[in-house]
This record gives structure tokens, sequence and C-alpha cells, in this order.
């Protein structure tokens, strides 16, 4: 499948994706600042988990499938996004903005969940992108 198929629901799910990736790598920035320990760890792992993100979308390395199996379903990736959005949502039109939208997309996942006739796009399949469970390990 390409990656923008105009005939697929894929696209808009990546698209989304990618745009709440970015904004959480902008609002990763964003949290460095005031300079202090705690505001240079959080920073740096909402920036990894960003890249994570946009790496995703991309391609699914067996890693991301095996210990971040949560962005595999709706309702994983929903309330990893509201997590997220949390932690970034701070005083600052970026953070502020970018936080909320965030939280929105997470909502909005966790809906989807729940809406019987929206089916998930393949890289949020576990099953269908050649991960393997190991012997004894359930999906």
């Amino acid at each position: 499948m390409a990656f923008f198929d105009a005939d697929s629901m894929a696209s808009p799910f990546r698209i989304v994706n990618l745009v709440v990736g970015a904004l959480m790598i902008l609002g990763g920035i964003s949290s460095f600042f005031p300079l202090s320990f705690q505001s240079v760890i959080i920073a740096l792992y909402i920036i990894l988990l960003g890249a994570l993100v946009v790496t995703a979308e991309f391609s699914l390395p067996s890693q991301i499938t095996k210990y971040a199996s949560f962005l595999m379903s709706f309702v994983g990736r929903g309330l990893f996004y509201i997590f997220m959005g949390a932690l970034i949502l701070a005083p600052g039109a970026l953070r502020i903005v970018g936080g909320a939208v965030i939280m929105l997309v997470g909502a909005i996942f966790v809906v989807l969940e729940f809406t019987p006739s929206i089916e998930p796009p393949t890289n949020m399949r576990a099953g269908e992108i050649g991960y393997e469970p190991a012997v004894g390990e359930t999906v």
C-alpha cells in the first residue's frame, strides 16, 4: 500500500498521527524552558516518544510492536496521546495549543475504539504487520 492512498481510510489516520508526532516534538522542544533538570528529562522523553510516533507511521520495527504494543490500538494510542498532551500542556501558546490538540486527538481515538464501523489502519494491527509473538507470549 502506498503511503498516501486516496481510496484508503488509513491516509487520514497517518496524517493525523504525523501531525501529532510533530506537535509532540515541538512541544518537547518548548518544554526545555525554563531550564531545569526535570524539564530537560521530560522534554527529552516527549521528543523521543514523538519521534517514535512518527517512525511508527513509516515502518514498524518489531521492537515497537513488541514493547510499545499500546500503539497498535485506538484506545492504547488514544490514552497515550492524552497522557502526552497533558505533559505538554503548560503556559505558553505553543504548549497550550499543542497539548490541547494532542489530547483532543487522543479522546477521538478512544471513541473510535468503540465505533464498530471504523477499522484501525494496517499499521495499528499487530497481526497484519508481520509481528509474530514468541512462544508463550500473548499479543
